[in-house]
């Protein structure tokens, strides 16, 4: 083998040996780019999960005073109590009147929106909470955490309209969870509204 096709041979080796920094750097920019995706996709998981979670909670919450009401017989009225976890006790007041509007929270109640929409419970109406909707129709109840930074509060009201009878309900319960504000879109959630009908 003469010395031209050893040297040529050897260049052509040194050739491939390895990489070069700037394709180095390439490859770190890709892989970082691909990273920040993967993390932007965690944190967005997260915050989900816990919209769901506050959804979750707010809708056992309704349930769970729906749930008392019903065992209220529908002719009488009848103020019961409920404690949450900072052992607050609130006074759930289940009487109701014969009039579109019923009484407890106010209702958003427009001729324009349909009558799923129109029995909702308006949240826009200023509430200092245990006082309004006033007369034991809402309540600012507080969940169990494992410490301080795990409760939650939520705000809870119910309007009870009833029949020309007075012995059928239609209930309906609304909570949110008061950190819920519409201008922080990781912790926003929309109210759980429950209706249901009670009665003999």
């Amino acid at each position: 083998m003469t010395k031209a096709k050893i040297e040529r041979r050897e260049r052509a080796r040194n050739h491939e040996a390895g990489m070069t920094l700037i394709e180095l750097l390439i490859a770190m920019l890709v892989l970082a780019t691909g990273l920040s995706g993967i993390m932007a996709m965690i944190v967005t998981a997260l915050a989900s999960n816990g919209r769901n979670r506050n959804d979750t909670t707010g809708t056992l919450l309704s349930q769970m005073v729906i749930e008392q009401m019903a065992n209220v017989p529908a002719g009488t009225n009848t103020v019961f109590k409920l404690t949450d976890c900072n052992g607050t006790v609130w006074n759930v007041n289940t009487s109701g009147v014969n009039t579109a509007a019923g009484t407890g929270a106010t209702l958003q109640g427009t001729d324009n929106d349909p009558v799923w929409v129109s029995t909702d419970i308006d949240f826009t109406v200023a509430a200092s909470y245990g006082a309004a909707p006033g007369n034991g129709y809402g309540m600012a109840y507080t969940t169990c955490g494992i410490n301080a930074d795990q409760k939650i509060i939520y705000d809870v009201r119910w309007n009870i309209r009833t029949d020309a009878t007075g012995f059928v309900k239609t209930v309906t319960v609304a909570t949110r969870s008061r950190g819920a504000v519409s201008n922080a879109l990781r912790t926003f959630a929309l109210p759980v509204q429950l209706k249901t009908v009670l009665g003999n």
